[in-house]
């Protein structure tokens, strides 16, 4: 099955649209079984986008061509991956519909369930998966499984994690940070940290919040549903990225917060990030992550960033 995927890339101003692929028992095989990634990615999909240049492009007809690089989001992706985390992973193709030619397309794959139980292990039912809405209402959904755990997340970073004891229950643990099964873990804290490092360096305007932090656009978070791990993020339509070195990300940001903010639906990884930062080891561990990219040869060193932007 097919489906134009995104957004703002369905409007009718716009002539290039983004796709989707399902692979579905009425349409035939239920399953695409194919290495479409290379051997770094998993073999099985219920589906995968075919993604294309939206808003830097010659198509948009407010933005013909204008810092058309073609490769921001890409390079944001990779950037995850780089990192040592689960992402998305995509290549770039020459994309022809019944013999007509529709231009560069990056095949990527779609953070949702079956991709979860691809590179996490189970099945696409053990797990939550929220995403956010885009441009119709800028709030977020779940797209498998419920909201509950994200909601009891956002009740948790509501509360704050100024205490340690707060800070390590919301990973799972004991106060003294020792694991304790009867307590599930609600964020994965490593990739939490990498994840908002990225849209800060690239200067992304489009996520996990639009350019005024007011609402939540262009993310994915996952869970086991057990609570086993944390919710994990995924670098997802990062295109409104490098467009300016002087471009600050950082916030802090409205959305969110449950007096001005417009609380839960508006609520995203930022809210979390931004909650976390009243704990001082949280701070300290945010350090450790920036020592470890932008220093001795890291993924956000000038030469890491040109090579993989070149590649």
């Amino acid at each position: 099955g097919t489906r134009i995927r995104g957004a703002f890339s369905t409007s009718g101003s716009n002539p290039k649209h983004s796709f989707r692929l399902f692979f579905r028992s009425e349409y035939g095989d239920t399953k695409l079984n194919y290495p479409l990634f290379g051997d770094d990615g998993t073999s099985t999909f219920d589906g995968f986008d075919l993604a294309t240049f939206q808003n830097h492009s010659w198509s948009n007809p407010g933005n013909p061509g204008v810092n058309g690089l073609f490769v921001r989001d890409h390079f944001s992706r990779d950037t995850q991956l780089a990192m040592g985390h689960q992402g998305e992973r995509g290549f770039y193709a020459h994309l022809y519909i019944n013999g007509q030619y529709w231009g560069i397309y990056t095949p990527s794959e779609r953070p949702e369930a079956s991709y979860a139980a691809s590179y996490f292990g189970g099945d696409k039912d053990d797990y939550d998966v929220i995403k956010s809405t885009g441009p119709a209402t800028y709030t977020i959904e779940a797209t498998d499984g419920d909201m509950d755990a994200w909601t009891e997340l956002w009740k948790m970073a509501t509360n704050g994690f100024a205490s340690d004891e707060a800070y390590q229950l919301v990973q799972g643990n004991n106060p003294d940070g020792s694991r304790n099964t009867n307590f599930p873990m609600m964020v994965d804290v490593p990739n939490l940290i990498d994840y908002c490092l990225i849209p800060i360096f690239v200067g992304n305007r489009d996520g996990p919040l639009i350019a005024n932090g007011a609402s939540p656009n262009n993310w994915f978070g996952s869970r086991p549903r057990d609570g086993s791990h944390g919710f994990r993020f995924f670098v997802h339509d990062f295109e409104h990225s490098l467009l300016s070195v002087s471009e600050n990300r950082t916030g802090p940001y409205v959305a969110g917060n449950p007096v001005t903010g417009g609380g839960l639906l508006k609520s995203s990884p930022w809210y979390i990030w931004q909650q976390l930062q009243q704990n001082e080891n949280f701070r300290m561990q945010v350090a450790d992550h920036v020592h470890r990219h932008f220093f001795n040869n890291g993924v956000l060193t000038t030469n890491a960033c040109l090579d993989r932007f070149k590649a």
